[in-house]
């Protein structure tokens, strides 16, 4: 049972793999499959960032993150003692989340591309916002991470419509596309509600340990997004 949580708690390292190892071996030409790519190799630099810092005792490099990171330790306002926080990461990554996966729509109608150049923008300025006045930078923003997912997922939906009324599309389902854009709905639709309510749950001492438990249920669904996209590489080189 441990080994299978080490493997979930490191799955926003590994997983990412799968589809960038398609990626190197098959080098599909498809020109959406660009963003999709920029986006695994970014997300991996966070995740790794994010689980080192998570798991620096268990890696025996607590001594130098004290030493040489003095400057990023905060205060626990409830227990008192230094906390080296990993959650600025978590942000930055969702905002690279949402900024490419809006240029990997783009590709395919009109309408996507004018939202990819205005959304990011808007989401950029609300997010500035929120973190001057409302809500500290270093913290995990449910705000950020459940807006971002309502965005995508909106999007998502928003594809499946107009590709199954597009008459010049015969099996939608055939699509590479269709393969990530099925994978990114899952992940929006299941993560949308822990996104929402994860940081009023750790702020709940009789709760943290089931927010705490509940983000096992992001990592599978990060797994399973993974496993489309490779899927849809696959799907594109076939289709060259």
């Amino acid at each position: 049972m441990k080994t299978i949580q080490q493997i979930l708690h490191w799955s926003e390292v590994w997983s990412p793999l799968i589809p960038l190892a398609f990626y190197i071996v098959l080098r599909p030409k498809a020109r959406w499959v660009k963003p999709i790519v920029t986006f695994l190799l970014i997300t991996l630099v966070f995740s790794i960032i994010i689980d080192v810092i998570w798991k620096r005792k268990t890696l025996g490099i607590n001594d130098w993150f004290e030493s040489n990171l003095w400057w990023w330790w905060d205060t626990d306002p409830v227990s008192g003692k230094k906390i080296f926080k990993n959650n600025i990461f978590y942000n930055l990554n969702s905002f690279a989340r949402l900024v490419f996966f809006l240029l990997f729509f783009s590709y395919f109608y009109p309408f996507f591309k004018k939202l990819s150049r205005l959304v990011p923008w808007v989401f950029l300025i609300l997010m500035t916002i929120n973190f001057i006045w409302f809500e500290n930078i270093k913290d995990f923003s449910s705000r950020q991470h459940a807006l971002e997912a309502a965005i995508l997922l909106f999007c998502s939906l928003l594809y499946f419509y107009k590709t199954n009324m597009d008459d010049s599309v015969v099996s939608p389902s055939s699509l590479p596309e269709f393969r990530v854009v099925t994978g990114l709905t899952l992940y929006t639709a299941v993560n949308f509600f822990i996104f929402l309510f994860y940081k009023y749950l750790m702020g709940l001492p009789e709760f943290k340990k089931y927010a705490t438990d509940i983000w096992n249920v992001h990592n599978v669904s990060f797994i399973i997004l993974n496993l489309f996209i490779a899927a849809a590489f696959i799907k594109a080189k076939k289709s060259e």
